[in-house]
């Protein structure tokens, strides 16, 4: 079996560079700057009244973001490291796309293979089991995890009723850095500290650039040896 560069691993790497140029334009211009302090002034405001309650939202759209390829968590970031800190906010941002992961994945192990299809599609989620299979090991499914989209992979394991732990432990493992590095693109972007996002974005597209080349390189022993 033939494994090529996919769309999905082409279009993390466009938007990670997308997002890194965005934010550092915003950051550089002082209107743009003002406005999204203002606009983070006013959730820090609402959140003020309602901490708790802040707190459970944007857990819940954090978990939202990982089974939803149209809503992004990252957005809300900034306003969660101005209000609660880069402590709090990583790990909120890491519980929640770990809880939407486990959510995707109770998906398409309890509801069926069906439901997935209406959500992934037939032919894609076809291609995405046969590179993974019931049995693949715990590396080809952290890298699996880690190179595609964060709302498929939950999915697509969960229809083959894959080992639930082992997928836990490489969902933990894949999100990690993505965390990591989304949390210090905020504090950078609060703290209008260019160099630091240009060094993110390059570490960010270097590491999709060697998972994806280790993943095509597990996907190719697995199809020898299978």
């Amino acid at each position: 079996m033939k494994i090529s560069a996919t769309p999905a691993t082409y279009r993390n790497v466009l938007l990670a560079c997308l997002v890194i140029v965005a934010v550092g334009i915003i950051a550089s211009s002082e209107n743009l700057y003002a406005i999204g302090l203002d606009l983070m002034a006013a959730c820090e405001i609402i959140i003020a009244d309602f901490p708790r309650l802040g707190m459970l939202l944007f857990l819940l759209l954090a978990a939202a973001s990982s089974m939803l390829a149209f809503f992004s968590s990252a957005i809300l970031v900034p306003v969660a490291i101005s209000v609660w800190g880069i402590g709090w906010c990583f790990v909120l941002l890491l519980g929640g796309w770990f809880l939407g992961g486990v959510a995707a994945y109770s998906v398409g192990r309890y509801l069926g293979r069906a439901i997935v299809v209406r959500i992934i599609g037939e032919q894609r989620l076809g291609v995405l089991e046969r590179r993974v299979g019931e049995r693949a090991g715990f590396l080809h499914i952290l890298l699996f995890q880690s190179m595609l989209p964060s709302e498929v992979p939950g999915y697509v394991l969960g229809s083959l009723r894959y080992r639930f732990w082992t997928f836990a432990g490489a969902l933990t493992l894949a999100e990690l850095p993505y965390a990591i590095g989304t949390v210090y693109i905020g504090d950078s972007f609060l703290e209008r500290r260019g160099w630091l996002l240009i060094s993110i974005g390059a570490a960010g597209v270097l590491l999709l650039t060697v998972g994806y080349h280790l993943y095509r390189h597990s996907a190719r022993h697995r199809a020898v040896t299978h």
